[in-house]
């Protein structure tokens, strides 16, 4: 008989969630995993009060892997791409959809900088950095960059002072040996130079990367960028 592997959640904690949304009309329970319906072998069903769910089904919609070690008697899940870190757990609404998108172009930028040696790049989105320094740091393998993630951020000055931030990102990175790497940058906003006649950043993106710190780095089995491109 083939084995079934469920995963068992609250129902209040699936609605909540944002990743599992259920409901419960004339006997049919509906999955959907990111706005999507999703339709498996063995429909969820409700049992003491809980909603139990086929969990290969949801994590592999999610981008995971899941494997069953019949001796051990364990599930195993494996994100193939870079997984999400809630590592400050800051509440950033106040920065605005704008300034958010002003330091993700930064960081763009930058990482670009740093993965192809573009000295133009790292002018642009750095200040006070040793550009000759950052590219040999990482551009001496050639460009590896297969995706890159802002995955966390937090306040370092705000309140009168210039504002100024650190952000966690993810990297795909590829070469001879797949791993996510996970740096920390901090970026600002960048000083305007008034030259008499105009107010500007000289040259420099809105925000700037003032300091980079290469947290850890993590070899993986496999990654996978977007749908039908998988590195093993």
């Amino acid at each position: 008989m083939k084995k079934k592997i469920f995963f068992s959640v609250l129902t209040t904690v699936a609605v909540m969630s944002g990743v599992l949304g259920s409901a419960y009309a004339a006997g049919m329970i509906k999955l959907n995993v990111n706005g999507t319906q999703l339709q498996t072998d063995v429909a969820p069903k409700m049992v003491n009060n809980r909603v139990m769910v086929p969990i290969s089904f949801v994590s592999k919609a999610l981008g995971a892997s899941v494997s069953w070690n019949d001796k051990t008697q364990t599930v195993s899940i494996n994100t193939t791409g870079i997984p999400y870190e809630n590592v400050w757990d800051e509440n950033m609404k106040d920065i605005g959809p704008f300034g958010l998108a002003g330091i993700n172009n930064t960081v763009q930028v930058f990482m670009a900088g740093m993965d192809t040696g573009i000295e133009d790049l790292l002018e642009k989105s750095t200040l006070n950095m040793d550009v000759d320094r950052l590219k040999q740091d990482h551009f001496s393998m050639g460009p590896t960059m297969l995706s890159t993630k802002i995955l966390d951020m937090k306040t370092l000055k705000k309140n009168g002072q210039t504002p100024e931030y650190l952000v966690r990102v993810g990297i795909q990175a590829g070469g001879d040996e797949l791993r996510v790497e996970y740096w920390d940058l901090t970026v600002k906003l960048a000083p305007y130079v008034d030259n008499g006649t105009t107010v500007s950043t000289g040259g420099k993106m809105e925000y700037v990367v003032t300091k980079r710190e290469v947290v850890k780095s993590v070899p993986v089995s496999v990654q996978r960028v977007f749908p039908g491109f998988t590195l093993e």
